[in-house]
């Protein structure tokens, strides 16, 4: 995995409604992505919120401005515009997609203006649920 770059998580396609990114551990403090794009089998990112996408998270680094959950969905990469998570480890990220569909892949950064390299996401799992309780794991 690589910070500055598009790390991407792919796995059997899915008829799914939620993606969450599971983190169980990071490099160097607390998780921090800058975005999470859900991929659908015909290559379009369905987790933009333009398009509907909802983010969520279990929890986000009080009194930081450029660090919100709303940040990691709304299209700009880079430290600035990123989720950084309160706790150190078993943290998650997720999106709320539209509406159902098919998915294969996720992908993530810490940093793709290449600015900071810590913090990236190391220990991680991908879980998927069409109603937000049960959930799959698929990577």
């Amino acid at each position: 995995m690589q910070p500055e770059s598009p790390n991407s998580l792919t796995f059997e396609p899915r008829f799914t409604r939620f993606v969450r990114l599971n983190i169980r551990e990071s490099d160097g403090g607390q998780p921090c992505i800058d975005e999470l794009e859900i991929y659908s089998a015909d290559g379009q990112n369905l987790a933009p919120s333009d398009r509907g996408g909802k983010a969520s998270a279990s929890s986000c680094l009080p009194g930081y401005a450029i660090h919100q959950v709303a940040h990691l969905n709304d299209g700009v990469y880079g430290n600035d515009h990123s989720w950084i998570a309160a706790g150190t480890s078993d943290e998650w990220a997720q999106i709320e997609l539209a509406s159902a569909a098919v998915v294969e892949k996720v992908v993530f950064s810490r940093d793709r203006g290449g600015r900071f390299r810590d913090r990236l996401p190391a220990q991680f799992d991908v879980q998927l649920s069409l109603d937000g309780q049960s959930w799959e794991t698929v990577f």
